[in-house]
């Protein structure tokens, strides 16, 4: 394969012309005219007839300014039949079109002749030439992979690259990753909200299960606790932490999730509960100093009774803090609250909904996102409810942290990537979730965590807008069915809670988003390879990274590396229980650590390799079968 650059304009009409992309994308020519020579150095007709082959890649220029990059698919042809106005040239080959320049590419050319071929050797200044067209063929094939992965990353959400050592499977994971996570203005808020509310199909019948399921949780719900009797309610009716779901705390944390998230992140925020650990009622807060349990239990049910009849939400405010309140008003006032209660959220929803307004108090605020509801619903003749409405906005956007927005109001999607290398004796406890201890004065506490995939799950489910990947290297070293446990079926089922053994933050709920990506690296030389089973298997999208002797450009590397490659496509060195192409020694093996490197350099840096990378790892295959006794030899007279 040889690499060229040239111009295709006509005479003296470099920049009148101008019409190099529509010509090559309407055609799917480029060409050059007839003419007398007077260099006999360069032939540039003789070469686009003779030199030039099929399978070589040319750049195409206007003067010192790069246009395409396309290879070629056809044999010469001459024509006299020619269209002036566009395809004007006699001499003309067909070609596939590999690339349009973009600027940030930053590649030099130089503004030299009709057509030259690239040569390392040249001067200087075709020689910054010849190394950039070679960088941008590379960056092309480059991103030839990355996209072909991503296409199926979207596709499947999770890929396996696999192939033997040395082929760059962890390099194409990252740049992957890099590429899927990099920030992404989605647009105006305002317009993909009206979007997500147009779209919403209110007569779906997942719609109207939701519908019953929240109504039939709310008349449970005041069934148990009527507003006239909160007054009235008793450290059992009350508490949480006894193991029992019915108590009315339980209730506004969890009872009533579908109807507006609480969490308050510690049982404190309840005021009184119930210790295990000590097993007594634990007092905090406006009742942290009062002995008698039953008294502090009155205090606590009064202020929430005088909260749901009489509205008194600045002594609620002052007791209980504001999450706590707004969660219990909106869950006996519906039609009146707004089912968002955290006072950052319900900024955060404001500001995408374009009516922020700092001066508000934070109820004003809740009942300003009602009014705004109402306004969306008359806008578009919907019948979306409230909570529908609530739940598009928290379900698609950060309203946490709020950093999915621009100082314009912009959704700007900025997600993230991380790695982690299996091992054999890694397990569900350090993937998933587990139990941990901890020490507190010498006192050992034992409590569940949430480990790498369920940290990485969490932070992409609160913000949707943003696109996360976990790069799992050497993923089949691990034991994955016993790894993966049941998040094998949350793999297939995105969006699916499913159960786990441990219990978290009072739930054992745990769920892989839509926008969380897995990449596993495989080397398929490696005999563990037999751990993925068929019903893994099943739910990954296999990408074959192999061997690529295009990369290699030194010399001797190139022929070291045909000389090894020939070891494993000789079937009498390979033995016939392996594919050559799961174990052949990658091309990384061949390439310079420092891409500056001078050819001295290289050279004695590909002997290091030959002799402590290389030898040691093909004799490994002779000891373990993969190669027969007939290719040490080959293998002892391997040399730079």
């Amino acid at each position: 394969m040889n690499f060229w650059h040239m111009q295709m304009h006509q005479d003296n009409e470099k920049w009148e012309w101008a019409r190099e992309r529509e010509v090559i994308e309407k055609t799917g020519y480029i060409g050059m005219g007839v003419w007398n020579e007077g260099i006999a150095s360069q032939p540039q007709q003789h070469n686009f007839e003779n030199k030039m082959k099929v399978g070589d890649i040319v750049a195409i220029k206007r003067g010192g300014s790069p246009i395409a990059l396309v290879k070629v698919t056809g044999d010469y042809e001459q024509t006299e039949y020619v269209n002036e106005d566009l395809d004007w040239f006699q001499r003309r080959r067909k070609v596939e079109i590999l690339d349009w320049y973009k600027k940030e590419y930053d590649y030099y050319i130089a503004p030299t002749s009709t057509l030259t071929r690239c040569v390392m050797s040249d001067n200087n200044d075709n020689v910054k030439t010849n190394k950039n067209i070679k960088k941008w063929y590379e960056r092309v094939m480059s991103d030839s992979n990355i996209n072909e992965v991503i296409d199926l990353l979207k596709y499947k959400h999770q890929v396996i690259l696999q192939g033997p050592p040395g082929t760059g499977k962890t390099r194409l994971a990252k740049l992957v990753a890099e590429r899927i996570a990099q920030p992404e203005n989605k647009g105006s808020s305002g317009q993909l909200i009206d979007n997500l509310i147009q779209s919403f199909d209110v007569d779906n019948s997942e719609t109207k299960f939701e519908r019953e399921k929240r109504q039939q949780l709310l008349s449970s719900f005041y069934k148990t606790f009527p507003k006239e009797k909160i007054n009235a309610l008793t450290l059992e009716g009350y508490c949480i932490g006894t193991g029992e779901n019915n108590s009315f705390c339980w209730w506004i944390e969890r009872g009533l999730q579908s109807l507006g998230y609480y969490f308050p992140g510690s049982s404190l925020s309840y005021k009184i509960y119930w210790s295990k650990a000590k097993d007594v009622y634990s007092k905090h807060g406006f009742v942290k100093d009062i002995e008698d349990d039953e008294l502090a239990m009155t205090m606590v049910a009064e202020t929430i009774h005088d909260l749901v009849n009489n509205h008194n939400t600045e002594q609620a405010f002052e007791r209980f803090g504001n999450s706590f309140v707004l969660k219990v008003l909106q869950s006996y006032y519906p039609e009146e609250y707004f089912p968002i209660n955290s006072e950052t959220a319900i900024d955060n929803a404001l500001k995408l909904l374009k009516s922020y307004d700092e001066s508000l108090s934070l109820l004003d605020k809740n009942k300003k996102l009602t009014e705004i509801y109402l306004d969306k619903k008359k806008q578009f003749n919907s019948e979306i409810t409230k909570h529908e409405f609530a739940r598009i906005i928290w379900d698609n956007f950060d309203l946490k942290s709020g950093q999915d927005l621009t100082q314009s109001n912009e959704v700007k999607a900025q997600g993230k990537y991380e790695i982690i290398q299996f091992h054999p004796a890694y397990t569900y406890e350090d993937f998933v979730r587990g139990i941990v201890a901890s020490s507190d004065e010498g006192n050992i506490s034992y409590h569940v965590e949430n480990k790498k995939l369920a940290e990485i799950a969490q932070e992409a489910g609160d913000n949707p807008n943003g696109n996360y990947v976990l790069i799992i290297d050497e993923i089949n070293r691990a034991n994955l069915p016993s790894v993966l446990g049941e998040l094998i079926y949350t793999l297939e089922y995105r969006g699916e809670s499913i159960q786990t053994m441990y219990e978290y933050n009072k739930s054992r709920d745990i769920k892989l988003p839509k926008n969380l990506y897995i990449i596993g690296t495989m080397n398929t030389a490696d005999r563990s390879v037999g751990h993925i089973d068929y019903a893994i298997r099943r739910r990954f999208a296999f990408y074959n990274v192999l061997p690529n002797l295009s990369v290699v450009k030194n010399k001797k590397a190139k022929e070291l590396f045909q000389e090894v490659s020939n070891l494993f496509d000789n079937k009498s060195y390979l033995s016939s229980d392996f594919d050559a192409n799961d174990v052949r020694i990658g091309h990384s093996y061949f390439l310079p650590s420092i891409e500056e490197m001078t050819v001295d350099e290289f050279e004695i840096e590909l002997r290091q390799k030959l002799r402590y990378e290389i030898k040691p790892i093909l004799y490994e295959y002779i000891k373990d079968g993969i190669l027969l006794d007939s290719a040490k030899t080959v293998v002892d007279n391997l040399n730079v």
